[in-house]
C-alpha cells in the first residue's frame, strides 16, 4: 500500500499504536499460496556515491542485484481480508524495514522471500513501530540474507533512483525517476522523488543508481504527478538501531475496533452517559487507524455538528477515506455532498460515481439516486433505460418518505418514453439483478 493524499502533504497522528492516514492498499481476499525455498542472490557490496557517472548502474543492472532484497508483505487484518505492501532487508538475520501505516490494523503477517523462481514464506515479528516517521521495524527467522547497508548521508538533488516494491499487488516491479528534493514537514525529513509508485509500494526500496537504499517509499500525493515521498535512509538506521536494542517484540497494532466500540457507547448512552463529544474523541481515534465504519461515522457527527463544530469540508474528507475502502453508506454520503458541493466543489459526475459504487452494493438510495441522475442527465447522459432500470432495482428496497406509489409513477413515466423492446430489456435485467442480489432487497 502506498499513503496517497489529496492536494497539499498531510499527515495525521495518534497516540499508542501507528497511525494511519488515506491509506490506499491493494485488496485480496483470502490468503496468498506461498512455498518453495528460495535461491539468494550473491552478495554484491553496495558502490559508495562519489558523483562519477561510470559509477552509475543501468535499471537492469539495479534489479538484478538488489530485487530479492524487497520483499512481499501481506497484512491479515481479518480472517477475510489483507492488504499488499512492501518490505527491505537490512540485515543478514532478518530484519526488515517497511512503514508504521504498513502494519496498522494487521492481526498477523507474512512476508515473502522472492529470488528468481523461487519463494520462501515467513512470519514476521513486529519489533519497533514509529508512527512519527513511518517506520516500522520486523523480524523474520533466517541466516545469511543478502540485504541493504544504511548510508547516513543524504541524497543529492537531481540524482537517479530507482523505485522496487510491488505496486498493486505486481510483485518486484521497477520504475525510476530522479530525486526531487530533501524535505522537512512537520519536524520530520522526507526525499522527494519523482519514481512512480502505487499502493503496495509502501515499504519498498529507493535506491541510487550506486546501489544505495537511500529511503523507503511512503506517500503519494494525489492529483500531481510524480509527487512521492520515502523516508530517509538516516532514519531508518535510527530506527533499525532501536529495534536491535529494545528487548521482547511488539503484537500488531489493531484496527480500531476497540477505540469505535468506546466511542459508541458514548454515542448511546450505554454504560456511560450520552457525550456525544467523548464520543468523537474516541471514533476520531479508531477513524486515524484506518478504521472505514468509524470514519464514516466521524464524517456524519461532522455532517451534522454533533460532538464536533459543524464542518462539511471535515465531513466530506472523512467520507471520502470510508468510501475508498468500499464503505457503503460513505459512498453515498459522499455522492450527496458533491452533488450539494457541500465541503467539496460540486461535481455531479463524481457523484454519480459514488453512488453507484453504493447502488452495487444494494443501497436503495444510491439506486433511486443513480435513476434519477440518469433520468435527468445529470453528471451522465440522459438515459430512460438505465434510469428505468435504477429505479426498478431500487423499489425493491425500503427508503424512507418513499412510497411505493412513488415509484409506480416514476416508473411508469419512465415507460411510456421507452420503446417496447427497450422496456423489456430494462425489466428483464431488474429481474435478474435482484434474483443475483436477494438480500439486498430485503
Amino acid at each position: 500500500m502506498v499513503h496517497r493524499l489529496k492536494g497539499a502533504f498531510r499527515r495525521t497522528r495518534s497516540s499508542g499504536h501507528c497511525a494511519r492516514s488515506c491509506v490506499l492498499a491493494v485488496a485480496l481476499l483470502g490468503r496468498l499460496g506461498l512455498s518453495a525455498l528460495s535461491a539468494p542472490v550473491p552478495q554484491v557490496s553496495d558502490s559508495a556515491r562519489n558523483g562519477n557517472p561510470s559509477q552509475e548502474m543501468s535499471a537492469e543492472t539495479i534489479f538484478k542485484r538488489f530485487a530479492s532484497r524487497v520483499l512481499t508483505l501481506t497484512c491479515d487484518e481479518s480472517t477475510a481480508e489483507s492488504k499488499l505492501a512492501s518490505g527491505v532487508l537490512v540485515s543478514a538475520d532478518g530484519f526488515v524495514l517497511t512503514n508504521a501505516h504498513v502494519v496498522e490494523g494487521c492481526r498477523s503477517m507474512t512476508a515473502v522471500h522472492i529470488s528468481g523462481e523461487s519463494r520462501q514464506s515467513y512470519v514476521p515479528e513486529l519489533m519497533y513501530c514509529d508512527e512519527r516517521n513511518d517506520v516500522a521495524v520486523l523480524k523474520i527467522v533466517g541466516k545469511g540474507f543478502d540485504f541493504f547497508d544504511l548510508p547516513v548521508q543524504s541524497p543529492q538533488v537531481g540524482e537517479r533512483v530507482f523505485a522496487i516494491g510491488n505496486p498493486r499487488g505486481l510483485e518486484q516491479s521497477i520504475s525510476e525517476g530522479i530525486v526531487s528534493g530533501n524535505r522537512e514537514m512537520d519536524g520530520t525529513e522526507w526525499i522527494q522523488h519523482t519514481a512512480p509508485i502505487s499502493p503496495g509500494s509502501s515499504g519498498g526500496a529507493l535506491i541510487s543508481a550506486h546501489g544505495e537504499l537511500i529511503g523507503i517509499n511512503s506517500r503519494m500525493v494525489e492529483e500531481s504527478e510524480n509527487l512521492n515521498f520515502a523516508v530517509p535512509s538516516a532514519t531508518l538506521a535510527v530506527a533499525l538501531s532501536r529495534a536491535r536494542a529494545k528487548a521482547g517484540t511488539l503484537g500488531f497494532p489493531q484496527n480500531g475496533d476497540e477505540q469505535f466500540s468506546i466511542g459508541m457507547l458514548y454515542v448511546r448512552g450505554q454504560g456511560v452517559p450520552q457525550d456525544y463529544a467523548e464520543a468523537a474523541k474516541w471514533i476520531q481515534q479508531a477513524a486515524e487507524k484506518g478504521h472505514a465504519e468509524a470514519q464514516a461515522t466521524l464524517g456524519a457527527m461532522f455532517q451534522l455538528g454533533r460532538g464536533v463544530p459543524q464542518d462539511y469540508a471535515q465531513a466530506a474528507a472523512w467520507y471520502r477515506k470510508a468510501a475508498k475502502q468500499g464503505f457503503m453508506v460513505a459512498q453515498l454520503a459522499l455522492g450527496t455532498l458533491l452533488s450539494e458541493g457541500q465541503g467539496v466543489p460540486k461535481d455531479d459526475a463524481e457523484a454519480v460515481m459514488w453512488w453507484r459504487r453504493a447502488a452495487e452494493q444494494g443501497d436503495a438510495v444510491a439506486q433511486a439516486n443513480l435513476g434519477a441522475a440518469y433520468q435527468l442527465g445529470t453528471g451522465v447522459p440522459t438515459d430512460y433505460s438505465e434510469a428505468y432500470f435504477w429505479y426498478k432495482v431500487a423499489s425493491a428496497g425500503e427508503i424512507s418518505g418513499v412510497t411505493p406509489q412513488g415509484f409506480e409513477k416514476v416508473l411508469k413515466s419512465l415507460a411510456e418514453k421507452l420503446p417496447p423492446e427497450a422496456l423489456s430489456h430494462a425489466n428483464e435485467r431488474a429481474r435478474k439483478w435482484l434474483a443475483d442480489h436477494p438480500a439486498d432487497s430485503e
